[in-house]
């Protein structure tokens, strides 16, 4: 191989190798849709009731911030160890970063800043202040509780006892105006894929703590595969007000066995007694 060769094979693969690690940080966590072979209810779904619990170390800590986790001064304060709460895997895209427009990025940044430093309420996300997490949040921070009748779905989650409806039955979409915590889904199963779009969504649940959020165009595509006791969660968000692209987020479930006792309530009432910890009294009033 002469000089010359070597020197153009170099550049190939220094041109190359970005590409081909860009490729593998995004590559897919979730295996391919497969046909269904377990049970299923009585009116044809997959029977996949029961209560799911988080089973992925990569999902450790997302409740705070979905790229970097837990801020260390809070993991100090907290005692927690950055071995138990590493940084989150939950983001699918090439750098970890949601993809931002750059003024949402400096308000995410503000978000942020101003969660540490509350002189007004809306500096404190909804989850702090008892009122609902929403979606997709719910769905990235804890694993529900699925219960399965004739052409519905339910999602049931312990904190503050909400429960997510997934329409199966074809009904049409809510008008684009209404805007709820929840937002409006529908799902349809392909294998042992449940796939929903849920739209309708508000703008005041965050993705988490410190101030990852979108808009009101929020629309999201969820995948719910199901492989032996495991369920694989990918949503997908698309807000071209907020992001310069659509993005996905991946977080995995496993079904609890044995003996399952009820859905752990946590319930917690807008106006809770912390509040006043947390700002100072002019916000309050």
């Amino acid at each position: 191989m002469t000089r010359a060769t070597r020197y153009v094979l170099a550049i190939a693969i220094a041109v190359a190798l970005p590409a081909v690690l860009r490729a593998q940080a995004v590559a897919p966590l979730t295996p391919p849709t497969t046909p269904w072979t377990g049970s299923r209810t009585p009116d044809g779904q997959p029977d996949v009731a029961g209560s799911y619990a988080k089973d992925w170390i990569g999902a450790r800590g997302p409740n705070f911030d979905l790229e970097d986790g837990q801020d260390p001064e809070e993991m100090r304060a907290t005692g927690r160890s950055r071995e138990n709460f590493p940084k989150p895997q939950i983001v699918r895209t090439p750098d970890g970063r949601i993809p931002y427009q750059p003024w949402a990025r400096e308000l995410r940044t503000a978000n942020r800043k101003n969660f540490f430093n509350a002189t007004e309420l809306w500096h404190l996300d909804s989850n702090a202040r008892c009122l609902p997490m929403g979606f997709p949040r719910e769905s990235l921070d804890q694993g529900p509780e699925i219960i399965q009748t004739p052409g519905f779905l339910f999602f049931q989650y312990p904190y503050n006892s909400v429960v997510r409806t997934i329409y199966l039955d074809g009904r049409a979409p809510l008008n684009d105006r209404v805007k709820l915590w929840y937002g409006d889904s529908h799902g349809r199963w392909d294998g042992n894929t449940l796939i929903v779009e849920g739209r309708n969504l508000n703008e005041h649940g965050w993705y988490d703590t410190y101030g990852n959020f979108h808009s009101p165009d929020l629309r999201i595509e969820e995948r719910f595969t199901f492989v032996g006791n495991k369920m694989y969660y990918d949503v997908t968000s698309h807000d071209p007000r907020v992001f310069t692209q659509p993005w996905t987020a991946h977080v995995e479930f496993a079904k609890r066995t044995g003996q399952v006792g009820g859905p752990w309530e946590t319930a917690c009432f807008e106006g809770g007694r912390s509040v006043p910890n947390m700002v100072p009294p002019k916000a309050q009033a």
